[in-house]
């Protein structure tokens, strides 16, 4: 045998580590001989992720690598006749975009930004929406952050809303809004005495019941409203939700929310404006955290970290964003995916899941929503900003870029 089927754990997790920081250095077939040899040992549901992560890798290898310098950003902004601060977004598809801030506003546009509807929650007027999740063009759901704490409905594309939800509990702060699928959806608020506020949906989004046995957080540990993205609910009934203040950590149930565990993050956190601000998953087993000091944002000290397993360990990354980020997402290039960590002082990429960091552009946003599947993500900000964003790949050794998939040239100019 040889390689020992028994090591310890902390030693197999700084093997593997290793392999993955250094797999495109080293031939391919010696990553294929780690694949088969790993594949045989019974830790599965740890060392499965990162058999996936070196196996892309290896073929990623063979085809040419990718770094995060090749690529650049085009910006389209656009006019949305709002002045409101928008933290919430949710891309439907590449024309379906809505959104939503400050003073009770919602934006809705269903020609992919062309043009863009704007109009105020009745009753919702001084609420400030954080978090919003939207099936198409009529459909959407928004929760405020003021007390009480509510959430409204429309079918009629922003003509008429109903109030879904409220709670006049101190303290129901809602932060994020996460769907699995069609009729199963969770909205996350600011803890309430000491537990995670997590209201589940199962009739998408009329009637919510309180989600209970959330372990107990630590003192002034909470949630951040500043992206719409502190929980993920994906359609396997697998969760995520981030905190951050007195703690950065993230919570994670595999049964729709029955049962939870939590594990550290290793990201700084401080009270009050420190921790985990973001959570993004690509899959069951890869996903990336990012934040840092909200009111210091050149603070770059352990702001980004990832996970190989779903979420049980996390690594920090070798080398972090720029400064700090409120969001992370993915996008995909071809058929590679490249995470996007976008904050109030720029954005930044990693193009090895999160491992390494490139600060790719200065311009300043709270959130951003790929496309899926596709390069192109929206980005939302202060002032009723809101920019198209598609991102481009350099031609190593020309400077020019890579032709389109219709074979067209773009052109380097902005």
């Amino acid at each position: 045998m040889l390689v020992p089927i028994a090591i310890e754990g902390s030693i197999m997790h700084y093997l593997c580590l290793i392999t993955y920081k250094k797999v495109l250095l080293i031939a391919p077939a010696f990553y294929l001989y780690c694949v088969i040899i790993y594949s045989r040992m019974k830790q599965v549901k740890y060392y499965s992720g990162i058999l996936s992560l070196i196996a892309s890798l290896v073929l990623a290898s063979c085809s040419g690598s990718f770094r995060p310098g090749d690529f650049r950003l085009v910006f389209t902004d656009l006019s949305t006749g709002s002045e409101a601060s928008i933290r919430a977004l949710c891309v439907v598809n590449e024309n379906v975009v809505w959104a939503a801030g400050s003073g009770g506003q919602y934006l809705l546009t269903a020609n992919g930004g062309n043009t863009w509807k704007t109009g105020i929650v009745e009753g919702a007027e001084t609420d400030d929406f954080r978090s919003i999740y939207a099936w198409g063009p009529s459909r959407a759901q928004v929760f405020g952050t003021s007390s009480p704490g509510r959430g409204y409905m429309t079918e009629t594309a922003g003509e008429e809303w109903q109030l879904v939800f409220e709670d006049s509990t101190a303290g129901v702060f809602f932060n994020s809004l996460s769907y699995a699928d069609e009729f199963r959806g969770l909205a996350l608020s600011d803890p309430v005495d000491s537990l995670s506020y997590i209201i589940k949906t199962n009739d998408g989004g009329f009637s919510w019941s309180r989600i209970t046995g959330l372990p107990v957080l630590n003192d002034s540990e909470y949630n951040f409203a500043a992206s719409n993205s502190c929980i993920q609910y994906n359609r396997s009934g697998r969760i995520w939700m981030v905190t951050g203040g007195g703690d950065s950590r993230v919570f994670t149930s595999a049964d729709h929310g029955d049962t939870w565990d939590v594990a550290p993050s290793g990201l700084a956190y401080s009270v009050p404006s420190g921790g985990i601000f973001s959570v993004s998953f690509l899959d069951e087993s890869k996903g990336i955290v990012v934040g840092g000091t909200y009111d210091k944002p050149e603070l770059n000290d352990r702001i980004a970290a990832f996970t190989l397993d779903g979420g049980e360990k996390w690594i920090l990354s070798d080398k972090m964003p720029a400064e700090f980020r409120s969001c992370v997402f993915w996008m995909k290039y071809r058929n590679r995916d490249i995470a996007v960590a976008v904050g109030k002082t720029g954005i930044d990429i990693s193009t090895d899941h999160g491992n390494s960091w490139h600060n790719i552009s200065d311009k300043g946003y709270y959130t951003g929503r790929a496309v899926p599947g596709t390069s192109t993500a929206f980005l939302a900000g202060s002032d009723g900003r809101i920019a198209k964003i598609v991102l481009k790949r350099r031609n190593n050794k020309s400077g020019t870029e890579e032709p389109d998939a219709a074979g067209q040239a773009i052109s380097n100019d902005e």
